[in-house]
């Protein structure tokens, strides 16, 4: 067995092992997907590493089974599937469940689009050593330079990138200085492997004897790379599982006195301008047949509030809602309230759903907002009433003008929607 023939099965028995081992880890784990959202973003940026990790897997495969001259096709395959892993690192980013918002981070606040921009830049890429295969007669040499240095370069900042996610993932889990800084030295030496290589390659009069020592240099830096990510999603799974079963006991010990609302009988929403804290005043019945008044206050104009005024105004028209984010609407309605109450709402209680279209089943005389000029003059008023304008456009207008065509609805809704709200009252 030769040293390269041992380096490759090492690469391969190290990353195939890992990428098992995070595989059953997501698996356990996958059931959670549609009990807990904060769950499916994590599964799915595990998902993303395993696929990386057996990127490697395969580049190891490919190469015990091709073991050519360095020559441009194999140059090509190679970088190919170099890139691939890159991908699949790049997509992971979005999903790491950090806290810590800068210029970076922002990147992945919209999760769709940063996947949708990963795949495009690197379709280029791959497209990029396509064309360098076509055109290799022409410049044998400069096609292996341009195709080695631009991988080198996306492997160095994808490392790069990931491991400052990394590091403010292992220091929100509580680890102190010396693992940061190992974390960072790793990385750090991870990344010079990607220099180091492809120079030994593409100067191999100067660096060739040292190719050996490079190769193990780059199977240590990677077996610790991979033991971070594993002991991430280790901990991080661990912590969650706690925590879970912590808030569990505490909401089972709270509620334990809660009693269940079995019928809303008035909603009030307003804001008080003595204590100058916005209000959603509920009415109701308990499960006794009791009936209480009781009200949230808070200083903010939370998303939830939002929603009550929203779905209240519309009973009050007679209008439905639908909206590809209404489960989330209605379900930030009722939590809002029972995390404040000790009578428990259910969805089911306080929506109407008629084929996707959702109202509240309490009388419109029932329902009263106060202080509408002042609610209207915020944004987030404006921008909430904006995003479900359609809703409130009547059937036989939606049909003569067409809306159900994005173009012609975006157009409607520029040359009507102020009027529209100029006249929202209560």
């Amino acid at each position: 067995m030769t040293f390269k023939q041992f380096y490759l099965l090492s690469l391969f028995g190290i990353t195939f092992s890992i990428a098992s081992y995070l595989f059953f880890l997501w698996l356990s784990h996958s059931n959670k997907n549609k009990q807990n959202s904060f769950y499916k973003e994590i599964n799915q940026g595990l998902l993303f590493i395993i696929f990386a990790i057996l990127s490697w897997s395969v580049v190891a495969i490919y190469k015990i089974f091709d073991l050519k001259e360095f020559t441009l096709s194999y140059i090509i395959n190679d970088r190919i599937l170099s890139s691939m892993n890159n991908l699949f690192l790049f997509l992971s980013l979005a999903f790491f469940p950090i806290k810590k918002k800068n210029r970076f981070t922002l990147y992945f606040v919209k999760k769709e689009k940063w996947v949708i921009n990963v795949f495009i830049v690197f379709s280029l890429v791959i497209s990029f050593f396509t064309i360098t295969d076509k055109v290799s007669d022409s410049f044998n040499f400069i096609s292996r330079l341009l195709i080695v240095g631009l991988d080198s370069i996306f492997s160095i900042v994808c490392l790069s990138a990931i491991g400052y996610i990394l590091y403010q993932s292992y220091k929100e889990l509580g680890f102190g200085k010396w693992m940061l800084t190992y974390i960072t030295i790793v990385i750090s030496m991870f990344s010079l492997t990607q220099i180091l290589l492809p120079l030994s390659k593409m100067l191999p009069g100067a660096l060739s004897l040292f190719y050996p020592y490079f190769l193990a240099f780059f199977i240590i830096c990677l077996s610790q790379f991979v033991f971070l990510i594993a002991t991430y999603y280790s901990v991080l799974y661990f912590s969650l599982t706690n925590k879970s079963s912590l808030e569990n006991n505490i909401i089972k010990d709270k509620n334990t006195n809660s009693q269940e609302i079995s019928e809303v009988l008035k909603v009030e929403i307003g804001y008080n301008q003595d204590k100058k804290l916005f209000y959603l005043t509920l009415t109701f019945i308990d499960e006794f047949q009791k009936e209480y008044t009781e009200t949230n206050e808070n200083s903010k104009l939370l998303q939830p509030l939002l929603y009550w005024m929203l779905f209240s105004y519309a009973k009050k028209q007679n209008v439905m809602l639908t909206h590809q984010d209404m489960a989330i609407a209605k379900f930030r309605m009722v939590d809002y309230w029972n995390k404040e109450s000790d009578f428990k709402l259910t969805q089911e209680l306080l929506f109407f759903n008629e084929s996707g279209h959702f109202e509240l089943k309490i009388n419109g005389q029932n329902i009263t907002i106060n202080d509408m000029i002042f609610l209207k003059s915020k944004l987030s008023v404006k921008e909430l009433f904006k995003k479900y304008f359609i809703c409130f456009v009547p059937s036989d207008v939606k049909t003569a003008q067409q809306l159900y065509n994005k173009k012609n609805a975006d157009k409607y809704l520029l040359e009507h929607f102020e009027g529209f709200y100029f006249n929202i009252s209560e």
